[in-house]
């Protein structure tokens, strides 16, 4: 039987209600932007249904917006938290669980402790999973079971594969995986082209950035190349980005320099809707950009997750030396980790744009980036383009 973009298997019982279940550890905006993968796989299986997206409440929390304005679900429930091991935190979960009448769920690979168990003891008569996942088959109706790993690993193409054939949804290759972000697109002030974003920024407990005097470098060689250079980054990072346009207007008499920092997701979707390339870590805004179907040039440090993203995101672009220790996923916080467990005993959390930064992103040369950058630009502007700052 072929089933049809939208169409879901009609062998079964009428899907009203469906939910993701994802009690996911400390998530960043990039882990949520992906669960948009699975959500949209069952907005398309079962576009009459309802879609919940079950979270803890830390997380629901940090990324309130997101959640209300820029994924596929209609509601977010609250989970316990992992470690939260009440017995009266379960019961009070299963209750509104079972309160849901849930026709179907998809555990997430990365829930913790919850799967296809609560959602047994919860009532929900289907329940699909992976075999890979935290949580196992256990409980499950449905076990998805994966392709041999292109990667060692399975990437996020392979889930959606796993999902979407269990679904009865027919992908038409990776790039049919990643859906476009949800944003209402705002006015936006004339902005000379070609734009190039550059996002220096990232989690400061963990330190995964290029240092701040390459992106002055960059910009330098840009000037001229480059009709406008869009500095994005959270409300933290607005006095370092300050920074940044103040230390780039240095290198020339001016060049078009933008600060975006603290704005609304939706205005920061608009912004980097509106870049040729956007440069920068491996952070939230490479994965909107992604998102939007912007051309990415992303430095890789401590982590071997690009391989994650790499076939379903087709104009990203990796900058990584991929030296043997960067085997880092993700390291506690708290006391004691202020070096990583790498061969070059990197200080893990940010210190400041004087440094000190992973060996593996100081090791990456302005040249390569800019070249990354020039070969993706649609054009050029006139030469003796000159650096000027714009409020």
């Amino acid at each position: 039987m072929s089933h049809q973009v939208g169409e879901a298997r009609r062998t079964e019982p009428a899907v009203r209600r469906v939910c993701l279940l994802a009690q996911l550890w400390e998530p960043g905006l990039g882990d949520l932007l992906h669960r948009n993968i699975l959500l949209h796989l069952l907005r398309r299986a079962y576009p009459d249904a309802t879609v919940t997206f079950v979270l803890p409440s830390a997380a629901a929390g940090r990324f309130a917006e997101f959640l209300a304005h820029h994924t596929y679900a209609d509601h977010v429930m609250i989970c316990p938290a992992h470690d939260d091991t009440s017995v009266a935190s379960t019961e009070e979960f299963l209750g509104r669980l079972r309160a849901g009448a849930y026709d179907l769920c998809v555990v997430d690979p990365d829930s913790r402790t919850l799967g296809g168990s609560a959602a047994e003891q919860a009532g929900v008569a289907r329940r699909l999973g992976f075999a890979v996942g935290y949580t196992g088959s256990a409980g499950l109706t449905d076990v998805i079971r994966l392709p041999r790993p292109v990667f060692g690993q399975p990437d996020l193409y392979d889930y959606a594969r796993g999902l979407a054939a269990t679904l009865g949804v027919a992908l038409t290759g990776p790039a049919d995986v990643l859906p476009p972000l949800p944003f209402r697109p705002e006015p936006v002030p004339p902005t000379p082209g070609p734009v190039v974003g550059l996002h220096p920024g990232g989690a400061r407990h963990w330190n995964r950035r290029w240092p701040q005097n390459r992106y002055v470098e960059l910009a330098r060689r840009l000037a001229g190349t480059v009709g406008t250079i869009l500095l994005v980054g959270d409300a933290d990072e607005a006095d370092e980005l300050d920074l940044l346009r103040t230390r780039i207007g240095q290198v020339g008499p001016a060049t078009r320099v933008r600060v975006v920092a603290g704005a609304t997701l939706n205005t920061l979707a608009t912004m980097l809707d509106s870049v040729d390339v956007l440069v920068g870590s491996d952070s939230a805004p490479a994965h909107l950009a992604a998102a939007l179907r912007r051309q990415t040039v992303v430095l890789y440090g401590p982590t071997p997750t690009e391989f994650l993203w790499t076939r379903i995101y087709p104009r990203h672009h990796g900058v990584n030396h991929r030296h043997p220790c960067q085997t880092i996923r993700n390291l506690p916080r708290g006391a004691g980790t202020t070096t990583m467990p790498c061969a070059h005993a990197c200080h893990y959390p940010y210190a400041g744009v004087d440094g000190p930064y992973p060996r593996c992103l100081s090791d990456i040369s302005v040249d390569e980036v800019y070249q990354s950058v020039r070969a993706r630009l649609p054009g050029q502007v006139a030469a003796g383009g000159r650096i000027r700052s714009l409020s």
